[in-house]
């Protein structure tokens, strides 16, 4: 008896700028096809470039490839945090349905090419093609060199919310909120001033610690 091999879906996600062609040609070169879908990442703002650009892609879908859905992601490109955290999202939604991902980043914004290749870093996804087409029209893919996210534990998570909902604040009060060691919240107070999402500053004697963009990120994505 032959057992059927499971296709996997593939979701090609592209930051979307004025032409269509790079990305007709991540279609056709990764062979796209009934169940997949196609993430348009695009800016608040369109212009009439861009908006023939999206035309020309549903259209080429529509005529050529069968089955496929063309969605379009809203990017608010000009708050990174609140950026990063909707690419983050969108991409986890992806890889909860265990797509094979492909992200093309041929087109569109600097802004939004460097918040997607942020968002990525943020994330371990296994099933990745990290892809781009030059001005020359060479398609290259990117190797993936980022470490592995953070895995936070409950008590984390609570040193998170606790430093957003109080703002600035001594690691005393800190600790005291949170009815822990003092030694315990400098300890891992220090390894998430080593990771980038807290900052802190000697005011007096005291030590004053609060998030960081990417600290922000982060507890955004825990909401």
């Amino acid at each position: 008896m032959h057992q059927t091999k499971k296709v996997t879906m593939k979701t090609l996600i592209v930051t979307l700028g004025w032409v269509e062609w790079s990305i007709v040609s991540a279609i056709l070169r990764h062979g796209l096809s009934k169940g997949d879908k196609i993430l348009l990442l695009l800016p608040e703002k369109k212009d009439e470039k861009s908006r023939k650009a999206i035309e020309e892609v549903k259209n080429f879908v529509s005529k050529y490839v069968s089955m496929v859905s063309v969605l379009e992601v809203i990017v608010p490109i000009y708050n990174p945090t609140e950026a990063i955290s909707t690419l983050v999202k969108t991409i986890m939604e992806e890889v909860k349905e265990k797509r094979e991902l492909i992200v093309n980043l041929s087109g569109g914004m600097r802004t939004l090419i460097l918040e997607t290749l942020l968002a990525l870093t943020m994330l371990k996804v296994e099933s990745l093609t990290l892809e781009l087409q030059t001005e020359d029209k060479v398609d290259m893919q990117l190797p993936k060199t980022w470490e592995a996210p953070h895995i936070l534990s409950s008590r984390e998570i609570r040193i998170f919310k606790v430093i957003e909902e109080k703002g600035l604040l001594s690691l005393s009060r800190l600790a005291k909120a949170l009815k822990l060691p003092i030694a315990t919240v400098h300890r891992i107070v220090e390894q998430f001033e080593n990771k980038g999402f807290i900052a802190s500053k000697r005011v007096g004697k005291e030590r004053t610690i609060e998030l960081t963009e990417k600290g922000r990120i982060m507890l955004a994505l825990l909401s």
